[in-house]
């Protein structure tokens, strides 16, 4: 059994079972993968896919325990490199971060702001994605880590811990009816046409189950994209929005006005979502920090490496 098979056959796995894909993820042909994964099952003495002639139908009982086990050890493999890259380039390299469109473009910039200029020589790449992706790319170490809203289902593997609170609050265009209240209801924002957000994402599913539980009909506009869609909008007076209060706060816009929402919407909370027993580079607990301060480096890693419930706050 060699690495390059156990490489194979998770990289495989991550693929959906795609030959094509995977050989090419590995820089190598589709006969020389099918040809690892063979030679890896005539070893362990046990089929590790369910085929049906030439089709791939998915992993068998015995495929689905072994690349679990065969991810534990590329994550090893992955953590003693770093260990050394650590050491030798502490200020140095790269680090990957997937999180939403808002995050990154308002909830991260001032501790990104400050990484960069702690750590020049460090290249940051952002990734952005549904909550989904987000946790499966921390899952399959295509990510360092991941920020986002508070996932409802995770993959065994992942550690998320409460990175910062979410507060919201009503944006409208300066003048509007609405400002002028203290704490407005849910009947009184659904009397004028409300810039909603796509249901898949947390804020739109939240808004959807706002409005639900309150018997009231809202009367959507236009659904945004993200943030920034629905801050136009609201600019452009087609309507008011309900918006992270973050958000608002870094605007200098003073077309833009807003009235807080937190007696209506609860405090949510940004998650950060790591790989459990990953080696992390120091730099990266050191970014990790700047989000979040209650996550020191002595902290955080006793959740990395600790067993039991995957979700914490701190």
């Amino acid at each position: 059994m060699t690495l390059q098979q156990l490489r194979a056959f998770c990289e495989l796995a991550e693929r959906g079972l795609n030959f094509s894909r995977t050989a090419s993820a590995l820089n190598t042909t589709q006969p020389a993968i099918s040809r690892m994964i063979r030679s890896l099952e005539q070893e362990l003495g046990t089929d590790l896919l369910v085929r049906r002639g030439k089709t791939m139908l998915g992993l068998s009982p015995q495929g689905e325990e072994a690349v679990a086990r065969a991810r534990q050890v590329m994550l090893e493999i992955s953590n003693i490199a770093r260990i050394g890259a650590d050491k030798n380039s502490a200020d140095r390299g790269e680090m990957t971060i997937a999180t939403t469109h808002t995050q990154a473009s308002y909830g991260l910039v001032a501790a990104i702001r400050k990484f960069k200029a702690l750590y020049p020589g460090v290249t940051l790449h952002m990734r952005n994605g549904a909550p989904a992706e987000i946790a499966q790319w921390v899952s399959m170490g295509r990510v360092d880590l991941g920020i986002n809203a508070r996932p409802q289902k995770l993959p065994a593997n992942i550690v998320a811990v409460e990175a910062y609170r979410i507060d919201r609050c009503i944006i409208a265009p300066a003048g509007h009816p609405i400002l002028k209240l203290r704490k407005p209801s849910i009947k009184d924002i659904a009397r004028y046409p409300i810039i909603d957000y796509d249901h898949d994402a947390h804020t739109g599913a939240l808004l959807s189950n706002l409005f639900v539980n309150a018997g009231v009909e809202p009367n959507i506009a236009v659904t945004g994209t993200d943030a920034t869609a629905v801050m136009a909008y609201v600019e452009a007076g087609i309507g008011i929005a309900i918006l992270q209060k973050q958000i608002f706060e870094g605007l200098s816009n003073r077309r833009i006005r807003a009235v807080d929402a937190s007696h209506l919407v609860p405090t949510s909370a940004a998650m950060l979502l790591l790989r459990k027993n990953a080696y992390l580079h120091g730099f990266i607990y050191r970014f990790i920090e700047l989000v979040s301060p209650q996550w020191p480096r002595s902290v955080l890693e006793k959740r990395l490496y600790a067993s039991g419930d995957a979700t914490e706050s701190h």
